[in-house]
């Protein structure tokens, strides 16, 4: 399979990925968010509370364009800030109780994209999908 063929293929991969993510949030009630602000949600959801530097790592995201998502999850009031007492600098992110509801939902939004991403495949496929 040729390189270029290859990356069309993940193009095309991360779009339907991201049509699906939409869609599911559109239907669970949460079309205010994007794909993105679901990455910062699954994260924190995985760390419980983390240093914004680190989410933006996790998300492969620079920390510029992490402020301006957190500020809207932050209005949504999905997330809380706050400083570190021993170094100012350091903002700490955390779901919210608000966020923290609809955690199952999000949890199941994740089961449904791995779903479907394994549809079509075997048990024995399934296992050995990342073996090489």
């Amino acid at each position: 399979m040729s390189p270029r063929l290859i990356i069309y293929m993940i193009s095309r991969i991360r779009d339907e990925f991201h049509k699906h993510l939409n869609l599911e949030l559109k239907e669970k009630g949460l079309s205010p968010l994007t794909t993105t602000h679901a990455d910062i949600l699954f994260a924190l959801v995985k760390k419980k509370k983390a240093q914004m530097q680190e989410i933006a790592k996790m998300i492969n995201r620079d920390k510029s364009t992490l402020t301006a998502l957190v500020d809207k999850l932050e209005v949504l009031g999905f997330v809380s800030r706050t400083k570190d007492s021993e170094d100012q600098r350091i903002v700490h992110l955390e779901l919210t109780p608000k966020a923290s509801s609809i955690r199952p939902v999000l949890l199941g939004i994740s089961r449904s994209l791995v779903n479907n991403l394994y549809r079509g495949f075997t048990e024995d496929e399934k296992k050995n999908w990342f073996v090489c």
